[in-house]
């Protein structure tokens, strides 16, 4: 089963909706569960990301301008998870609440990029 699956499951079986599931997620769980064919989106500058980043990610400057433009460029599925990460989660937590307000109902923050690699996420640089 999915890690989307898991989290859907368990906020039904909570009497939630998925919509309202919680926007961070740790990163045991991303690295442990992660649909790999979901987006992977680094949000820090890219000078960061091109010093190092998570396997397969993509980068999009949460601080640049034109932020959500350059989002909706991507032509991500509204319905399907998106996870995000940053240095040290605060970005990506951010984002996490702009993409969610703007549509992208299973948004997740995975927190930082150090916390993913210690717990075994593989990176690029």
């Amino acid at each position: 089963m999915s890690l989307f699956s898991r989290l859907r499951s368990r906020a039904r079986s909570a009497g939630r909706e998925p919509d309202t599931l919680p926007v961070d997620l740790a990163p045991r769980e991303f690295v442990q569960g992660r649909s790999q064919a979901a987006p992977v989106l680094d949000v820090r500058t890219a000078g960061e990301f091109a010093a190092r980043h998570l396997e397969g990610a993509r980068n999009l400057d949460i601080l640049e301008d034109g932020f959500m433009a350059r989002l909706e460029e991507l032509g991500l599925d509204l319905d399907q998870p998106v996870y995000l990460y940053c240095r040290s989660g605060n970005r990506s937590g951010h984002a996490a609440r702009l993409l969610r307000k703007n549509g992208y109902a299973r948004a997740f923050n995975v927190g930082g990029l150090e916390e993913l690699v210690r717990e075994g996420a593989p990176t690029r640089s």
